[in-house]
């Protein structure tokens, strides 16, 4: 009721029959940026969104405003057409330790590179105060975004979707907004193309885990248990890769470093990371980007996820593959008679839930997708 009032008021239907027009256009193609610029994750969760636009605008030009550390993504996703990259002068916590004068300066030098592109629409699968301001002062015509935010008046198109009493992943949620513009929101796997790399290669079958999280936007399962899951596969002489960031690389010695047939590596970039966990036979970690980076290239994969709403695995699940088990199978969750949206923390008496989650749980996980995929 709200959208269609404020679409009235606002004349969004004579904006939507215009941009109808631009995407029948052929000699000049309609150019389309998509916002999101957080974290790895969310921005895979982003990518049938894309694949959606250029299977129904083939002819379109389809751009990214990333966070700038996924630049080179750039590699082995050729449906992206063009990457913009945010220097880190838009989200807050991006900002923290920064100065105003520098963060003035890349908000400029920001703004003129995206007006130079000449964009025809802006869609914000997420959308920030100044993100929106951006676009606005870009010179953006046309702007699409949520209408549950106090800074609607920086868009001129709008899509009303509920995120968190959900039962929907956010993978779905990011295709349905594409209704908005009278398109269909039909899931289609995003295109991988991983290229050549001089890379050392890792002999006979392996398994990589990344077990530690410091972004701490949900419970994580304990380095304990990655511990011995890790010995669990090095007694059954099956090679283990610990992948991390190059701050991560004291506290990954310290549980992994005594470990046999454990190698951690700390310094990959992003298409290194695609292509070794294309070639692993299985893929252990938390709810976090490298998780949804293993789900993208096809690799079998187990994760663990607290119970709350907010943070479940089905609000936050991989991309689909084929002959995946059930979902309940390889993202794990624990089970308690419980119904909260957020995590209390310390404050549940089941703190910390995801401790809960066995290493069993985890190798019987692994032999689920083996079963799957001998069917």
């Amino acid at each position: 009721m709200w959208l269609r009032l404020l679409e009235y008021i606002s004349l969004s239907r004579k904006r939507l029959l215009r941009i109808r027009r631009i995407f029948a256009r052929k000699i000049t193609p309609p150019k389309i940026l998509i916002i999101r610029n957080d974290g790895l994750g969310d921005f895979i969760l982003t990518l049938p969104m894309v694949s959606a636009l250029k299977k129904q605008l083939p002819h379109a030009r389809v751009y990214v405003l990333c966070a700038r550390n996924l630049h080179s993504m750039s590699a082995f996703l050729p449906e992206i057409d063009g990457w913009i990259l945010d220097p880190g002068c838009l989200l807050k916590r991006h900002t923290k330790k920064k100065r105003q004068l520098q963060i003035k300066t890349e908000y400029t030098n920001l703004v003129r590179e995206i007006a130079a592109y000449r964009f025809d629409l802006a869609i914000f699968s997420y959308a920030e105060p100044k993100s929106a301001k951006l676009v606005r002062d870009a010179g953006i015509p046309y702007r699409l975004g949520p209408l549950r935010r106090s800074f609607l008046y920086r868009f001129n198109l709008w899509y009303f979707i509920r995120r968190k009493n959900t039962n929907q992943s956010e993978f779905q949620l990011n295709l349905k907004i594409l209704r908005a513009l009278r398109l269909e929101s039909l899931f289609q796997f995003p295109r991988v193309k991983i290229p050549p790399l001089r890379m050392a290669k890792i002999k006979g079958r392996y398994i990589v885990m990344h077990p530690y999280k410091r972004s701490g936007t949900a419970l994580v399962w304990p380095m304990e248990n990655f511990q011995a899951l890790a010995k669990y596969y090095a007694e059954k002489k099956t090679q283990v890769v610990i992948l991390g960031d190059g701050a991560d690389e004291e506290i990954l010695q310290k549980y992994f470093g005594r470990i046999p047939r454990v190698k951690i590596m700390t310094h990959l970039t992003l298409v290194q990371s695609a292509a070794l966990l294309k070639q692993a036979a299985h893929f252990f970690g938390n709810s976090s980007g490298p998780l949804h980076l293993a789900a993208l290239v096809g690799c079998p994969h187990t994760a663990f996820f607290p119970q709350n709403k907010a943070s479940s695995q089905r609000r936050w699940r991989t991309l689909p593959l084929d002959k995946a088990p059930f979902l309940s199978e390889y993202l794990l969750s624990t089970d308690f008679p419980m119904d909260t949206l957020k995590c209390k923390l310390a404050k549940c008496k089941f703190y910390p839930c995801t401790a809960q989650i066995s290493v069993e749980a985890a190798i019987n996980s692994a032999n689920a997708w083996k079963k799957r995929r001998r069917k």
